[in-house]
């Protein structure tokens, strides 16, 4: 029997033969399976193992870097397709809030939904466009955009048999038009379609000059729930006037949003006065009034 060794494994083994002998003295051999091997009844045999391989360092650290970079090129790919979908998920309720705004006013003498609208007398309790569009909604998560974080949410005087919270993260173009103060005079009073209840009547379809051209409900920024100014959309900004207001103060930290999120690839969904929905990146200052040709 020998062994060497060296960068290959090399074994060869010499195999002793070995016979039994009975009780009676003689000796018995096992039979070979192999026809073959009948001529020699004992051969020397060697065996030769194949030599052994393995990873050196080196190479298990290759691969180690080679899934890194694989991993780090699919990830962002696998970030953008998620979002993208919330998009689209967006976009479908869009659609769908657009359409139910529509049947709306065509089942209310073309009068819109309001924007809010209070009890009277005594204001005490509080609708939202939401619950008047709601017999129109296939389910209640229409109204959650899955891409917001967090959820806006409404609790204040929520009427009997109405979710509570409310969730909004879409809001509706309730605009007056810029304020006089902006020193922009082409844009005071240059009102959007929705209109809230002071006891008194809502806006109807046939005022809004260009239905498929006006913005009705849009992406809405967590802190804010409606839009009531036109400082307040992105348009203002775009239009080079100054940062997109939050309330009534410019805002510093999203100059081009204000109430409006764009939560969407640096962009916003909204849906049409016609009902159709579209995905936005910068809107104008027309889009958000009921005149045409703005």
């Amino acid at each position: 029997m020998y062994a060497r060794f060296g960068p290959e494994i090399n074994l060869a083994l010499t195999i002793p033969c070995y016979s039994l002998v009975d009780a009676e003295g003689a000796s018995a051999e096992f039979p070979s399976m192999n026809p073959d091997q009948s001529k020699s009844r004992c051969p020397n045999s060697r065996v030769h193992l194949q030599p052994l391989t393995a990873f050196t360092l080196i190479e298990l650290l290759v691969v180690i870097a080679i899934i890194a970079i694989l991993a780090g090129m699919l990830l962002p790919a696998l970030s953008r397709a998620k979002a993208k979908g919330k998009q689209t998920a967006c976009l479908s309720n869009m659609r769908q809030i657009g359409l139910g705004t529509v049947m709306y006013a065509q089942d209310h003498q073309d009068y819109l939904p309001y924007g809010y609208a209070y009890t009277w007398p005594g204001q005490k309790e509080l609708y939202w466009w939401q619950d008047l569009c709601r017999p129109y909604m296939q389910t209640e998560t229409v109204y959650s955009c899955s891409s917001a974080n967090p959820h806006a949410a409404w609790t204040d005087r929520r009427p009997p048999g109405t979710p509570k919270p409310l969730i909004k993260d879409y809001i509706c173009n309730a605009q007056g038009g810029a304020y006089e103060e902006s020193g922009k005079k082409d844009w005071v009073r240059a009102n959007g379609p929705f209109i809230n209840n002071w006891d008194n009547p809502s806006r109807k379809m046939a005022e809004i000059q260009d239905t498929a051209g006006t913005i009705a409900i849009a992406d809405g920024n967590t802190n804010v729930f409606e839009i009531w100014r036109l400082e307040q959309v992105d348009a203002w900004y775009n239009a080079g006037y100054g940062n997109a207001f939050i309330g009534n103060t410019g805002d510093k930290k999203y100059a081009d949003q204000g109430h409006i999120a764009k939560r969407h690839g640096k962009g916003f969904n909204a849906s049409f006065c016609d009902g159709h929905a579209e995905a936005i990146k910068k809107s104008k200052l027309g889009q958000w009034t009921n005149r045409a040709n703005d």
